[in-house]
C-alpha cells in the first residue's frame, strides 16, 4: 500500500519549505514567520498525494496525504510514503479518523514528556489495516471530500 521514501535535498533551499500540522499541509511561512532550522539540506522531497507521518504525537493527528503541493520539502523528523495502488482522498480521510488515531496510539510510547509519544515504527507495521479494494477507495474518497467541501462552503 505504501513505499516509504527517503529522497533527501542536498543543496539549501532547493524546493518550498512545507509544514505538516493537524489541520493540513501549509507553507510553512504560513505557519511561521521564520525557519526554525539552520539549514534544510537533507529535508525530505515531499510529492503531490505523498502520505506524511509525525514520529511523535502522531495520535493526535498530526499526519497527512499532500493533496495541496506538487512537490516540497519537509523535516527529516517525519516520514514520507509513496502511496501504491490507493486513493489519496481514501488514506487522506482514514487518517483523521478518531479509529486511526487509536491506531496510532497502538504504536506509541511515551517520550521525553508525559505529553509526548513517539511512534514505535515496527509496532506501527505489525498491525494490521483492513483496506477496500481500490474502486470503493476512489468512492469513499470522493465523498468525504465532498463533505468537507459542503462544510467549507457553510463556514
Amino acid at each position: 500500500m505504501i513505499n516509504e521514501t527517503r529522497d533527501k535535498t542536498t543543496v539549501e533551499d532547493e524546493d518550498t519549505l512545507l509544514s505538516c500540522a493537524i489541520d493540513g499541509m501549509f507553507l510553512n511561512s504560513e505557519l511561521f514567520s521564520h525557519f526554525r532550522g539552520s539549514s534544510n539540506i537533507g529535508y525530505l522531497k515531499v510529492k503531490k498525494n505523498d502520505l506524511i507521518l509525525s514520529a511523535q504525537n502522531l495520535h493526535l493527528g498530526n499526519c497527512n496525504v499532500n493533496l495541496r503541493f506538487e512537490h516540497g520539502i519537509i523535516s527529516p523528523a517525519y516520514k514520507v510514503y509513496e502511496l501504491i495502488e490507493c486513493d489519496p482522498l481514501f488514506i487522506q480521510a482514514w487518517v483523521k479518523q478518531d479509529k486511526t488515531k487509536d491506531f496510532f496510539l497502538k504504536a506509541s510510547t511515551e517520550g521525553a514528556s508525559v505529553c509526548r509519544k513517539n511512534i514505535v515504527w515496527e509496532e506501527l507495521y505489525k498491525q494490521e489495516l483492513p483496506v477496500p479494494k481500490i474502486d470503493e477507495q476512489i468512492k469513499i474518497g470522493a465523498f468525504f471530500e465532498n463533505i468537507d467541501n459542503l462544510i467549507t462552503l457553510h463556514r
